[in-house]
């Protein structure tokens, strides 16, 4: 249930047909569904919650917990490094519910879920590459913004990580003969900056 989220329109869920799970909370008021929604939210029971949350929208559309739980939902798969389902439930409260000042806040937290995302350094240059690209495009949008600072910070790290990345590759090129292609890589890595931390048991996979 949880993967078909990030798939899935949540009215194709709705009237597709949920877990039976869900099936049983049906006619349970808002408040009955959300009470134990926060109850599995506390228990770290995140199937639970998204089914929960699933029926709360099924059954009561306009609850005024929907808002809420949205934002509960995000955090708690935030935290437990389910990335992807937690900028899904982000980029639903933000269509939905945000005000005008809360857009800078939510597209911080999308590049900076993008930036937890990446984990794997030295890998898909194409995704670091879209975390700069995203830095950039909310300087030039949100200038003035409180969270200019945290995202001037992801874009340095961003920046740094990928020069590694451009180094690695250049090295990596330059080994098999293939100067011309290296020279596109070539890359000046500021001094006394630090490479991006790989634990020791990834770093066998690395050229």
């Amino acid at each position: 249930m949880r993967k078909l989220l990030l798939f899935i329109p949540l009215a194709a869920l709705f009237f597709g047909g949920c877990s039976k799970k869900s099936q049983i909370e049906k006619n349970m008021t808002a408040n009955s569904i959300h009470t134990k929604f926060y109850k599995a939210i506390n228990k770290n029971y995140l199937d639970n919650a998204d089914n929960l949350f699933l029926n709360l929208e099924a059954e009561h559309p306009g609850s005024i917990y929907i808002k809420t739980d949205l934002l509960i939902l995000y955090i708690a798969h935030l935290n437990a490094g389910e990335y992807e389902l937690a900028k899904f439930y982000l980029d639903q409260y933000e269509k939905r519910f945000a005000g005008i000042n809360e857009i800078p806040w939510c597209e911080y937290q999308k590049i900076r879920v993008d930036f937890l995302a990446y984990q794997n350094a030295y890998t898909n240059q194409g995704k670091i590459l879209k975390i700069i690209n995203e830095c950039k495009n909310y300087k030039v949008k949100f200038p003035n913004s409180n969270f200019i600072y945290e995202v001037n910070t992801i874009y340095v790290k961003a920046l740094l990580t990928n020069m590694y990345l451009n180094d690695k590759i250049y090295r990596l090129y330059k080994k098999e003969g293939k100067i011309k292609a290296a020279k596109k890589y070539k890359t000046e890595i500021p001094e006394n900056s630090k490479p991006p931390y790989i634990p020791w048991y990834k770093k066998i996979f690395y050229w």
